[in-house]
């Protein structure tokens, strides 16, 4: 699972430490998208956390930071190799070369945490670079605004399968789509920002229901790490209990169950 940092205009950047979790909890690669007035400045495929943090603070020196909307993304592979290329974000334009470019400009700039069924992937193309193919790109050249376009924004709302995306325009406007968690007045897609438990020994028994319960006492930490009832039967436990949980809510929750029976 990745995580989607954003912080709006007016409102600083996280701290250090809270950007080391992100990287550590989500060590496959990290990107930052800026908008100058001209166009979303993207910048990605720091793999390791020094070459992250020289490139983002760089990026900050040469702004003004407070009054500029910034995007993070710091990336857990699900689909696509675990190379520069596959990191977020993304251009918004039709040529996956230049989608993998790691220093670009656009007028539109995408980011994505979570997981996209139903395109066509491989080793060199990410679901989420599938996706700004297949689904953004054409909506981008039908409404002319992509981010003000209400009918496009319906449409990208009703495709993120459980998702959380992240929409930057060159003018500074942002778009994002799935729920959110706000603290302190920074947007992150999921409570991956923060540093993981010490985790206990695994309790006895190989029920993925154990997985969870090895990281407290079952009556409390399921509420606390986002599982759910539905959780207890799913296959994808155990991935959940490496990377944090999928699943945003009960119901998507239960529809993940349903697929695999």
């Amino acid at each position: 699972m990745c995580i989607i940092v954003y912080k709006p205009q007016g409102k600083q950047l996280p701290g250090t430490d809270t950007l080391r979790a992100c990287w550590d909890n989500n060590p496959d690669g990290a990107g930052i998208m800026w908008p100058d007035g001209n166009r979303v400045n993207i910048r990605k495929g720091f793999m390791t956390w020094p070459s992250f943090l020289e490139a983002l603070d760089e990026a900050m020196s040469g702004i003004d930071a407070a009054s500029t909307p910034v995007a993070l993304h710091f990336r857990i592979a699900t689909h696509g190799a675990v190379v520069p290329g596959c990191c977020h974000p993304f251009a918004v334009k039709d040529s996956l070369a230049k989608m993998r470019m790691t220093e670009i400009g656009a007028e539109v700039g995408f980011m994505h945490n979570g997981t996209l069924s139903g395109l066509d992937t491989d080793d060199a193309t990410s679901d989420s670079m599938a996706f700004a193919k297949s689904v953004l790109v054409p909506l981008k050249a039908m409404s002319g605004d992509l981010l003000g376009d209400e009918r496009a924004l319906r449409i990208i709302e009703g495709s993120t399968q459980g998702s959380r995306f992240l929409l930057m325009s060159k003018a500074g406007v942002v778009r994002t789509f799935g729920t959110w968690v706000e603290d302190r007045g920074i947007l992150y897609s999921n409570f991956n920002y923060m540093p993981r438990p010490a985790c206990k020994p695994a309790l006895a028994g190989s029920a993925a229901y154990d997985a969870w319960a090895a990281f407290g006492e079952p009556d409390e930490s399921f509420a606390r790490y986002g599982l759910f009832e539905a959780c207890k039967e799913c296959p994808m436990l155990f991935e959940c209990a490496e990377y944090l949980p999928i699943c945003t809510d009960d119901l998507q929750a239960s529809e993940m169950v349903a697929s695999f029976t």
